[in-house]
């Protein structure tokens, strides 16, 4: 399982604009999301760079500081 779905609701992004950066389908995109396919690790550093985020962040659940 990942965490692509959560990191881009935190990001304010949408499958359909993750795809278009990746130059991938939105249906791929999906696939990924929902865990019906496992992500190659190719893909998950380009991930993390659309995302800007940590590649561990997509993978595993990051503890949220108290505020």
């Amino acid at each position: 399982m990942n965490r692509i779905p959560e990191v881009l609701k935190e990001k304010g992004m949408k499958q359909s604009q993750l795809a278009v950066a990746l130059g991938l389908s939105r249906s791929c995109i999906s696939q990924y999301c929902s865990g019906k396919v496992d992500v190659p690790i190719s893909k998950l550093m380009a991930i993390s760079v659309a995302l800007d985020c940590d590649i561990t962040e997509l993978l595993v659940p990051t503890k949220k500081k108290n505020k």
